[in-house]
């Protein structure tokens, strides 16, 4: 009971707190890249890190330029774009102001995000719980996505369950985008799978490979249905170091 009554408490100040209008918002750039750093997302290549005891440490994945290799031909469509795990909202920023005219939409658990436009929908949604799942897509359920990105926990079986849901809402020749896939193995608190699952690395090798593989999330009928409507995965690493080893990873599937 009392967490449903903070839920809604939560919710009510999220509706009525001032947001930053995106659609008044006039931002020069010449890159994806850019409006990244504008915003202050970690996509970029120049962010303050909000973790860091040091407010001058500068950290950036730099993922722009992965994105711009995707997405350049496709920025001024009208398409759908959903990014699991959008915090403040800053990456959502930068993609709306990229991609003019797309249909983005965000969900996270929290109700931090600061934004709003006529062309940007928020929703709150834990993906560790079914109703949540359902719900969004019983609201979303007139829209494919034509671009998903998984930037959520970063915990292994989030990356693996996530994948098996939101694959299925993707277009065809959509991509699918998972951001630090390779955390899990980087720092071991994130692996919460006891030993029931692969690192995603080896998961991308098998589905690469059309291989079966042992795991309690993915069945082998995901497997299967993952076989056949991967034509195309590309992964790559990004710039953020972290003791002296880096530690940025993406991965595209296209559909």
């Amino acid at each position: 009971m009392k967490n449903k009554i903070s839920w809604y408490y939560k919710k009510i100040r999220f509706i009525l707190k001032n947001k930053i209008n995106l659609d008044k918002k006039i931002v020069k750039y010449n890159s994806l890249n850019d409006l990244f750093n504008y915003f202050g997302s970690d996509k970029g290549t120049s962010v303050i890190n909000p973790y860091s005891k040091n407010s001058k440490q500068i950290i950036g994945h730099g993922f722009g330029k992965f994105y711009e290799k995707y997405f350049e031909i496709i920025k001024n469509q009208e398409i759908n774009l959903l990014e699991i795990g959008v915090w403040e909202g800053s990456s959502i920023a930068a993609f709306n102001k990229y991609m003019p005219n797309a249909n983005i939409f965000g969900i996270d658990r929290n109700f931090k995000f600061k934004y709003k436009s006529k062309k940007v929908f928020f929703f709150n949604c834990n993906t560790e719980k079914n109703n949540d799942l359902n719900n969004f897509k019983k609201k979303t359920s007139k829209n494919k996505f034509n671009i998903i990105i998984d930037d959520g926990s970063h915990l292994l079986k989030d990356i693996i369950s996530n994948l098996k849901f939101f694959y299925n809402l993707l277009e065809a020749n959509g991509y699918y985008a998972i951001e630090d896939f390779n955390h899990p193995e980087y720092y071991k608190y994130l692996n919460n799978s006891n030993k029931d699952e692969l690192l995603f690395k080896d998961i991308i090798k098998n589905i690469q490979n059309k291989t079966f593989f042992k795991s309690k999330i993915l069945s082998k009928i995901d497997q299967k249905y993952l076989f056949e409507n991967i034509k195309e995965i590309n992964t790559f690493k990004g710039e953020m170091i972290d003791d002296e080893k880096n530690v940025s990873d993406i991965v595209f599937f296209k559909k």
